[in-house]
């Protein structure tokens, strides 16, 4: 059994403010993209595809942010996903995100995301295989 998904994203330097730190929103674009890298696993595809796979169609409902260590240099980071609890048509997952290869957490957190119907846009069940595929990493 699973139970953590990593996705290493490359910082690049004009993702830095005036401080010469990563500005804090960016670090919500790289976890953004680390969730769809983990849905297309989960979903056994090598594209992002809403149209074919109804359980890519998700808004966010929730996002809490702890931030430790600001990041001074571009480079890779490790975005690291848990699932926390999935329930009917909703999934909360837990990160850490922390520069490649180091020890030092950079910022952490948990994101709910639910998924909606594509046609109505109200909230709808999780396929039963996506679902499956969920219940592994827990």
């Amino acid at each position: 059994m699973l139970n953590h998904f990593t996705y290493k994203s490359d910082v690049f330097f004009d993702e830095f403010d005036a401080l010469g730190i990563l500005h804090h929103t960016r670090y919500m674009i790289h976890l953004e993209r680390a969730q769809q890298k983990f849905f297309e696993s989960l979903l056994g595809v090598d594209d992002f595809n809403p149209t074919r796979d109804e359980d890519i169609y998700v808004v966010v409902h929730s996002l809490n942010t702890r931030f430790r260590k600001p990041l001074a240099t571009p480079g890779k980071i490790e975005v690291c996903y848990t699932i926390d609890r999935i329930r009917s048509g909703g999934v909360t997952m837990k990160f850490t995100i922390r520069a490649a290869g180091e020890d030092d957490l950079l910022c952490s957190g948990d994101r709910t995301v639910c998924k909606l119907s594509a046609t109505t846009h109200t909230p709808c069940p999780w396929t039963e295989p996506f679902r499956l595929a969920m219940e592994a990493y827990t």
